[in-house]
């Protein structure tokens, strides 16, 4: 650990001393939009450019580095036309680009040497240098993932020129802050990623330098042991974890199994035959006063964990609120709820199927219990995790620290109940937590996504999981203005800023509003239960927050004719600007109907033929009840067609039948009014607003 200290004052002398005098160091408003930005840049000198003719060389040939110069030659020809061809060669470094390891092209190390490029004793194992120049590109690692990681650097830094493409002049040393660079996917509420869709996840990942993909999970792992707990159509075969494990290694992503061993096993001990298990009947936690408990952990992890080849295994023990409360009331009572929870913890850590590995668990008793922490036992790793923008985190890490007690920070992406990430909240978490790890010595970074509310869509995400990969790889504290105005560039190799300024847009919504939940999303105004929520939006902006919803929609929507790169994921962010814009615009709606309501019951038409107020409130295909229950099925149609995309048939049933209630709602609507109308035939009166759905007050002047 202590090199890592003292890797960037050597890096520091390293350029002071050998840097080329015509190389001016790169300013905080360069003008390369790089993510994860190196550790180490400078520009100078004229840019090297190269067509189909120009070959691409692997020196060492190892078929790890022909693997990664295919990632850099498929977008090479898909991006830019250019198919061109790889060979292994141990010499020559002029008009072409090379990919070697010290050692295996003499040329290109002197070359490496003449730059300042030195790959030096103790040099990080996933660091890399890059020079390119008029001569060449050359990119040098000691290992495949450093190979790996400089070609994606590399694919950043190519661009289209006059029929050619160019790489600028540029000279990089660069090595990762952090160990273990990870992200979480939660498989366990509701979206459980199709294989191919995981594929994607890890593919697109390691793009910016993530190391690990950990698979959240409850009771999805198949188990011929225990086979009652698995849902049909939601259960990960031994097979399929085989299958994403040998396809992650080739892009070095490891991916890590999670399975919760105390609490949120709800799916589990609802089953009757494991429901003794319990804290309680239909607890959502195992009781650490029964010993059948860690009998069954036992059998399950003792299935789950051969399937892995990571020396790691997240063993979950998060959120035991029921602890105390049922069987263990009386251990709870002689010690303490701290005592009793580190004893569950050392009895899981303890079982022989878990001997050999390094155990993650969450671990936010550092901040509710930090006199404990000396109770915990030798082979576990705590999680330090929290999801709010704070200033810092000493309060999570710090006691870890203070004892050497290894520990990862786990930052938020994004979680579900939000139409849309709050990225305003997300990159500062992010950005400070990581930053925060760093100074205490953690060993990684696990960034998490939570689908809570088991709707949300990955590809909505991208912004937050890209921004923590590069903060995991940058050291210090990330600069969230030069992530954003690299993002659109690095991320879908588009000019401008279209999808960064859209996303920004969608999180002004939150910051002016509050959280923009899927309640909101699927609240009726004319119910009872939606009313109140109803007058808070008719009282907020609700016209000008429509305007940056549909803004961000717009800026999508132009971003993706000049996207080049990751085009699939667009979608999800024009359907949640679409989304997000439908909460203010049902409220809207809804005011408006209110008033042609009133219009109505007033007559302001005095006897027309037709009465405009009652055709602009319920007319089919052209009323404002009409355009409620078209948006709703344009959003469903919308969901449906990204959540195939990504996931699993499973769940999504149950997400639309949220849609579907909502498209009842406007038909009870359009009865309640009709009934209305009936009511006035036979008697000349109205129902009393409430009874015709309106309930909420009259909107305020906007």
């Amino acid at each position: 650990m202590k090199f890592r200290i003292l890797l960037p004052l050597l890096f520091g002398g390293l350029f002071a001393v050998r840097a080329v005098a015509s190389a001016a160091p790169v300013s905080e408003g360069d003008p390369l939009p790089l993510v994860p930005y190196p550790a180490r840049i400078e520009l100078g000198g004229d840019d090297f450019r190269f067509d189909a003719r120009t070959p691409v060389k692997v020196s060492s040939g190892e078929a790890e580095d022909f693997f990664a110069a295919s990632t850099l030659l498929d977008e090479l020809a898909e991006l830019y036309g250019l198919p061109m061809e790889v060979k292994k060669s141990r010499s020559g470094v002029r008009r072409c680009v090379t990919l070697t390891r010290p050692g295996c092209n003499p040329q290109a190390d002197e070359r490496l040497r003449t730059a300042g490029l030195d790959i030096h004793a103790g040099f990080d194992p996933e660091g890399y240098v890059l020079l390119a120049d008029a001569q060449g590109v050359i990119v040098s690692a000691p290992t495949a993932a450093g190979v790996f990681y400089g070609v994606q650097t590399l694919r950043q830094l190519v661009r289209a020129s006059d029929g050619l493409c160019r790489v600028p002049a540029v000279r990089i040393e660069d090595v990762p802050a952090m160990r273990y660079r990870w992200q979480q996917d939660d498989w366990s509420r509701g979206p459980i990623p199709s294989l191919e869709y995981a594929k994607e996840q890890v593919r697109i990942l390691s793009e910016y330098k993530i190391n690990g993909y950990s698979i959240y999970a409850e009771n999805i792992y198949e188990s011929k042991l225990h086979p009652a707990i698995n849902p049909y159509g939601g259960t990960i075969t031994a097979e399929e974890i085989a299958e994403l494990i040998e396809y992650a290694r080739r892009y070095h992503v490891e991916i890590i199994p999670q399975q919760q061993t105390f609490g949120h096993l709800h799916y589990v001990l609802r089953q009757e035959r494991y429901a003794a298990l319990g804290e309680k009947h239909g607890s959502q936690i195992l009781s650490p006063a029964e010993e059948g408990s860690y009998a069954f952990v036992g059998d399950y992890l003792g299935e789950i964990v051969p399937r892995f080849d990571s020396e790691f295994i997240h063993i979950g023990c998060d959120e035991t609120f029921e602890l105390g409360r049922g069987k263990s009331r009386d251990a709870v009572a002689e010690s303490s709820h701290a005592d009793v929870y580190l004893g569950h913890l050392r009895r899981v850590a303890a079982l022989p199927e878990l001997e050999g590995k390094k155990l993650l668990f969450w671990g936010e008793i550092a901040a509710e219990h930090p006199e404990k922490l000396d109770l915990l036992p030798e082979n576990v790793i705590a999680v330090a995790w929290d999801y709010l923008p704070r200033d810092d985190f000493d309060k999570f890490i710090r006691p870890y620290a203070d004892r050497n007690f290894p520990v990862f920070v786990a930052p938020g992406a994004f979680y579900g109940g939000r139409v849309f990430p709050d990225y305003h909240a997300h990159l500062a978490n992010i950005r400070n937590f990581v930053r925060d790890g760093q100074k205490y010595g953690a060993l990684g970074m696990l960034d998490t996504s939570w689908d809570d509310m088991g709707e949300d869509l990955f590809d909505m995400g991208w912004y937050g999981a890209v921004f923590a990969a590069a903060c995991a790889w940058q050291r210090g504290e990330s600069d969230i203005e030069r992530y954003r105005n690299a993002f659109d560039w690095a991320f879908y190799r588009a000019p401008g800023h279209a999808f960064a300024e859209g996303i920004v847009a969608l999180s002004d919504v939150h910051r002016e509003m509050g959280p923009v939940s899927f309640d909101m999303a699927y609240s009726s105004p004319f119910s009872e239960a939606g009313a109140a929520q109803q007058n808070r939006l008719q009282n907020a902006p609700s016209r000008r927050m429509r305007l940056l919803c549909e803004e961000a929609y717009t800026q999508f929507c132009r971003g993706e004719e000049k996207a080049l790169l990751h085009r699939q994921t667009i979608p999800a962010l024009r359907f949640a600007a679409r989304r997000m814009d439908f909460v203010f615009h049902k409220a809207v709606l809804a005011s408006e109907m209110s008033d042609l309501y009133d219009a109505f019951v007033r007559d302001d038409d005095k006897g027309y033929a037709v009465n405009t107020a009652l055709y602009d409130l319920i007319m089919p295909y052209a009323s404002r009840l009409g355009s409620l229950r078209d948006m709703t099925k344009e959003l469903k149609a919308f969901h449906r067609d990204l959540w195939r995309y990504e996931n699993r048939p499973f769940h999504w049933e149950v997400v639309g039948a949220r849609y579907d209630r909502m498209l009842l709602e406007w038909e009870m609507q359009n009865d309640r009014i009709s009934l209305d109308l009936q009511q006035f035939g036979r008697t000349g009166t109205h129902l009393p607003r409430e009874e015709a759905g309106f309930r909420f007050d009259r909107p305020a002047a906007q």
